[in-house]
């Protein structure tokens, strides 16, 4: 149950531990939205295999299928933001995606599959902005950072979720499938509902918690009239937090299938590879970033999102070379806690530089962009390039570097460049 407890000033101790206690209790959603939301990177090769998807079609079903209707209900949700019923609501969006998680177990063909991954987008639209509003309006600025890593760490936590739970699952129901008459990968899909069952009781157990401020909710003209006064660092830092997360995105897709073709892993064993070194990789990623930017005030979060991201470059430069299962995820897992502290960096970076009225509907605008870009786009696009590239050899992992590298390389300047603009736009906002 969210923890509830007497008012206490907003920058003491028992305040920062209320904080980091909500963040923890959301972020376990988060983590179970992100396990859901990456299991088709791990059903990939089994897609493949048994229903003749290409690349391209994988891309789409990983990228713009579940993006598009999270996009569109991210925005369409922006007036629950102030609703004093934001746990219903939240249990509402892990219904919604759970009957979408089923839909795509029992699909029968791609457009089944399309249809079933774009309920799972639209039930997760709302979730995150909800949950980050939360965390916003309760965390004091001084944790505000750290609260929202905890967070975006429950994402990391999901994605290697997905992975080990999937290949565990993939491995234990390889036997089951024909008994049942289903494949194993559908067995997985259902199974891994049940979480979903679990968290619904638990969100419809805690106490609501009214919003603190009953403020209208940011217009579309007030954030483009913010954008219009700085529109070079508009643009530097939203093509910087959007090619961190496509990184991310792109390759946490396509790592299991990294494996599974150019490595010779099982599709099980790939990801549970792959799976078990990203648990440890992106929750440090995504705490490194959030200590960094609470802790180190000269150093700015675009600052941490070029370091990042540069870091990033000579692993991504080597990965078609790896030659064996181990350096390939172990040079993907250190991309994703890279590139991953960069995407964090650039979220816990943006409330700081936002006037107060403008945070909740600039955050919910800034998520509906990155996943657009990043979750949309980036895993889609290394697809249509791995099929041009052809299906042997090293024709994925080469896709990844060229899409990765130059969207890194490229993001790591912008970011540099945009530093000195957010400390002025940050320092205006706390005038």
């Amino acid at each position: 149950m969210t923890p509830t407890t007497a008012p206490t000033p907003a920058d003491s101790p028992a305040s920062g531990s209320r904080s980091l206690a909500l963040a923890g209790l959301l972020a376990l959603g988060h983590c179970i939205a992100f396990a859901d939301r990456n299991l088709p990177g791990v059903a990939a090769p089994l897609l493949k295999r048994d229903l003749g998807l290409t690349d391209s079609e994988l891309g789409l079903l990983m990228g713009p299928a579940f993006a598009v209707l999270y996009a569109a209900g991210m925005l369409l949700t922006l007036p629950m933001a102030h609703s004093p019923r934001r746990f219903r609501l939240l249990a509402g969006c892990v219904a919604t995606w759970a009957l979408g998680m089923v839909g795509f177990a029992l699909a029968g063909s791609f457009a089944g599959l399309l249809a079933a991954r774009a309920l799972v987008g639209l039930g997760q639209a709302a979730f995150v902005p909800l949950a980050l509003g939360l965390i916003v309006e309760d965390a004091a600025p001084r944790w505000r950072a750290r609260s929202m890593a905890i967070f975006t760490a429950g994402s990391a936590i999901g994605r290697s979720v997905a992975l080990l739970l999937g290949g565990l699952l993939l491995a234990l129901l390889a036997n089951w499938g024909p008994s049942l008459g289903l494949a194993h990968w559908r067995l997985m899909f259902l199974a891994m509902t049940v979480p979903n069952v679990i968290l619904i009781v638990a969100l419809l157990r805690c106490r609501e918690r009214p919003p603190q401020s009953q403020a209208p909710v940011a217009s579309l003209s007030q954030i483009v009239g913010w954008l219009r006064r700085r529109p070079l660092l508009a643009v530097l830092y939203l093509y910087g937090a959007g090619g961190s997360v496509l990184v991310v995105q792109t390759i946490g897709a396509w790592a299991p299938s990294v494996l599974n073709r150019e490595q010779g892993l099982l599709p099980a064993t790939a990801a549970l590879a792959f799976g078990a070194l990203l648990l440890v990789a992106s929750p440090l990623g995504h705490l490194l970033a959030g200590s960094l930017v609470d802790t180190r005030r000269r150093l700015t979060p675009t600052a941490i999102v070029a370091g990042g991201l540069l870091l990033a470059l000579p692993l991504l430069w080597a990965l078609p070379l790896a030659d064996s299962a181990g350096a390939a995820s172990v040079m993907m897992a250190l991309i994703s806690l890279a590139s991953g502290c960069a995407a964090v960096a650039a979220l816990a970076g943006l409330p700081a530089m936002l006037p107060a009225s403008l945070r909740a509907t600039a955050v919910r605008l800034f998520l509906v962009y990155i996943t657009v870009t990043g979750v949309g786009l980036g895993p889609f696009l290394a697809g249509v390039v791995s099929d041009g590239m052809g299906q042997g050899g090293r024709g994925l992992s080469l896709a990844l570097r060229l899409v990765c590298a130059s969207v890194a390389l490229s993001a790591a300047v912008a970011a540099w460049l945009g530093r000195n603009g957010w400390r002025q736009a940050a320092e205006e906002a706390t005038a």
